[in-house]
């Protein structure tokens, strides 16, 4: 008798069938943190990150699963409306730019009006200036005829007195002494450019002066006449002669004979305070003798009031008034040491 053949192995435990291997389950991506446990976008993440080493933001980022934008597909219809947008768009620019244009062409712009003004002012001003000097001569003709009608010698003591109160201009010879800035002084150490020496307003004052007393019939500084009423004064950088701004050289024109005037200044003290201006400040001076020189006539005061006057004692009494207040000028002295300004 065969016993039966069992697959039953020793131990009596049936042996278990095979089982088909299963794929395992995919690993779930785990999101990366930093050392501080926070996620790389979480804002105190990308603050540490920026603080202790910026080049270090894209790694983070890059652990992310991040998406690229997608461009639009680039087909007939996407081209089509492109050009149909900048056609549109192209066309509005040009009608602005057309709009604007034709808004400020017209004459009624603000810029067109200003220039008309300033037209119109400058015609009205030339008008102005004829007609005063049509009155100036009409006033000098009829000056002359009363003149003439006067006593005898009145013509000469007016045009005495006119030139010298600088009413009238004056020509003749003469000398012309420029003073001149100081070129730039040696530049200090770590600096670009070194200080200058100006002429101020007291050395023309001196100048003046030292003209006068060497006897100069007539004195102007850069065609600005100078009398005894006559103002040299200084306004920041700028010298001012009667209120009008004048800039170096300074030309100094007097009438009289050129080589007696300056030989009188350079033995004078205005000689002396010339030449240490050029010695000690480098203030540059020249001296040039001229047979026609023309010194301008002076600015005419505005007469603003007028009233008769007494007539001398043993004269005809005459009804001619007589200027006050209206800034008459006397004959300068020929004082050094007087004070033109």
């Amino acid at each position: 008798m065969h016993a039966e053949q069992s697959d039953t192995p020793e131990g009596g435990v049936p042996p278990q069938p095979e089982q088909p291997e299963s794929t395992p389950p995919p690993a779930r991506r785990e999101r990366p943190t930093t050392p501080h446990g926070e996620t790389p976008y979480s804002p105190m993440s990308l603050l540490r990150a920026l603080t202790s080493n910026p080049l270090d933001v894209e790694a983070l980022r890059g652990t992310e699963d991040g998406h690229e934008d997608e461009a639009p597909a680039d087909t007939r219809l996407t081209r089509t409306l492109t050009v149909a947008a900048a056609v549109v768009l192209g066309f509005g620019v040009a009608i602005s730019v057309t709009n604007l244009r034709e808004a400020a062409a017209p004459e009624n712009s603000p810029r067109a009006q200003l220039q008309q003004r300033v037209l119109e002012s400058r015609t009205h001003a030339d008008e102005l200036e004829t007609h005063r000097e049509e009155t100036t001569e009409k006033i000098a003709a009829l000056q002359e005829q009363v003149l003439e009608n006067g006593d005898t010698g009145a013509a000469e003591r007016v045009a005495a007195y006119e030139q010298a109160t600088g009413a009238v201009p004056m020509s003749g010879p003469g000398v012309v002494l420029s003073l001149t800035d100081s070129a730039p002084l040696p530049a200090d150490p770590g600096t670009t450019g070194g200080a200058v020496n100006r002429v101020t307003d007291g050395d023309l004052q001196i100048a003046v002066n030292g003209l006068w007393a060497a006897g100069a019939e007539a004195v102007s500084i850069n065609g600005q006449r100078i009398t005894s009423t006559s103002a040299i004064r200084r306004a920041g950088d700028a010298v001012l002669v009667d209120f009008r701004p004048l800039s170096p050289p300074y030309q100094i024109t007097a009438l009289g004979d050129g080589e007696a005037l300056r030989a009188a200044v350079d033995d004078s003290e205005t000689g002396t305070y010339l030449n240490q201006l050029a010695s000690r400040f480098g203030i540059r001076q020249s001296w040039e003798a001229g047979e026609e020189l023309t010194v301008p006539a002076r600015t005419t005061a505005t007469l603003r009031e007028a009233s008769g006057v007494q007539a001398e004692r043993g004269a005809v009494p005459t009804d001619e008034p007589t200027a006050e207040g209206s800034g008459t000028d006397e004959p300068p002295t020929n004082d050094p040491e007087g004070d033109n300004s």
